[in-house]
């Protein structure tokens, strides 16, 4: 279980150290309603979160379909609706079930409790959520996986990063369309708007978040990327393989 950390008025963080690496949701209280974006990866890491949304209309959002950011959504008995991209649900019929059996057949009992829960509703590039006094905006950008949303409240300033953006480096797949991924994450370099970056891995910071994962991606695909000899193991072998992806063409622009 994690117990969820105030970060501000109506925003509460959801963190928790996995085996090798952190991961980070959020809950997003309005007065209306609210939002629990992404469910960690257990059913456990939500025993907390409940009583902070008891009362209030509820949805789950799925920033996307990986493992450890939508396999709690059965520790919240209560929610009425659960969000994702289009290409989010569909994953739930593809590798999202694979995964799953992947770690029942390597942790025997240490899963059995995941149900999953894929989105009920669905969104192509933009959705608005009217939350009571402040909104949430759901905007597709696609990179890290083809299914990935960001959360960006404007009444405060925050972006919920997801995966999009992360710390010490992003991570890229087989699919990661990188010109749109670098072109998205421009955009959201360039807002003013935005204050706060709080990606689901690292560090919580500002824009320079954003700029750090273009100069990475860039770095990429120009070939003049270094892994910093500081990394942690984990993102050493991630650093290797976001090089294998690149120079083998297997990731796409899309």
């Amino acid at each position: 279980m994690t117990a969820p950390i105030p970060f501000r008025p109506g925003l509460w963080l959801t963190e928790l150290q996995l085996d090798q690496f952190d991961v980070r949701g959020a809950i997003i209280i309005g007065a209306e309603r609210s939002i629990v974006w992404d469910t960690l990866s257990h059913p456990r890491d939500m025993a907390a979160v409940p009583p902070l949304v008891s009362g209030h209309w509820h949805a789950v959002v799925y920033s996307h379909a990986d493992w450890d950011h939508c396999w709690g959504t059965a520790g919240l008995p209560e929610r009425q609706i659960v969000i994702g991209h289009s290409n989010c649900r569909l994953r739930f019929e593809t590798d999202v079930p694979k995964v799953l059996r992947e770690k029942q057949n390597a942790q025997p009992n240490a899963w059995n409790e995941v149900e999953l829960i894929p989105p009920t509703h669905m969104v192509q590039k933009y959705l608005s959520l009217d939350l009571g006094g402040f909104t949430l905006e759901l905007h597709h950008l696609p990179g890290h996986t083809l299914d990935c949303l960001v959360g960006f409240i404007p009444e405060w300033g925050i972006l919920l990063a997801g995966d999009t953006m992360e710390t010490p480096l992003p991570v890229v797949n087989e699919e990661s369309p990188m010109e749109e991924w670098i072109a998205g994450l421009q955009r959201w370099a360039e807002d003013a708007r935005v204050q706060t970056v709080v990606p689901s891995h690292g560090a919580i910071g500002g824009r320079e978040i954003i700029r750090h994962n273009i100069d990475y991606l860039q770095s990429l695909l120009f070939g003049a990327t270094k892994a910093s000899p500081d990394l942690p193991a984990f993102y050493k072998e991630v650093h290797q393989d976001n090089l294998r992806y690149i120079s083998s063409g297997i990731s796409k622009t899309r």
